[in-house]
């Protein structure tokens, strides 16, 4: 079956993101030595070809990251849990600042999933949860899929 196709690697992937990175950088180094040949209309569509080259990486990045992880879906659920939880936490919480450090939570969870390192994936879910919930768990546990309320007394210690 010579036309069936495969899945990437992580490497492969890597070395896609990179190309389109090297890309999209030597567009815009073009873009910006020529800024004063370019019409406006040239300067778009150079920059829109320049932004779809960074998603294209972007998208190897974490294609490569899920192609490495070695349990797949238990990850992607966990994700899918923590950011369901984020949307309805910032749907009925008033306070400013903890919507805040749940969008930067969130930010650091992108941020970590783009990064192709799955430890960073793991502590940026930890880093949500501990966002939405405001309570912290020791360094070296495995983030949980549930959500679990405070306790009313914020330690770690035992009953």
């Amino acid at each position: 079956m010579a036309n069936q196709t495969q899945p990437l690697t992580a490497a492969q992937a890597h070395e896609l993101a990179q190309e389109f990175h090297d890309v999209a950088a030597a567009i815009g180094a073009y873009r910006l030595a020529q800024v004063n040949n370019l019409t406006d209309s040239q300067q778009y569509q150079l920059q829109n070809q320049q932004l779809l080259c960074v998603q294209y990486s972007n998208g190897f990045i974490t294609a490569g990251l899920f192609a490495q992880q070695a349990d797949l879906a238990a990850t992607l659920q966990k994700i899918k849990q923590q950011t369901d939880a984020a949307q309805q936490s910032i749907s009925t919480i008033t306070t400013i600042d903890k919507v805040l450090q749940i969008a930067t939570a969130l930010a650091v969870l992108g941020a970590s999933i783009a990064s192709m390192n799955p430890p960073a994936v793991a502590s940026g879910i930890q880093g949500l949860m501990t966002a939405i919930t405001g309570t912290a768990t020791t360094a070296g546990t495995a983030p949980s899929a549930a959500i679990t309320p405070p306790s009313p007394s914020g330690g770690t210690g035992g009953s």
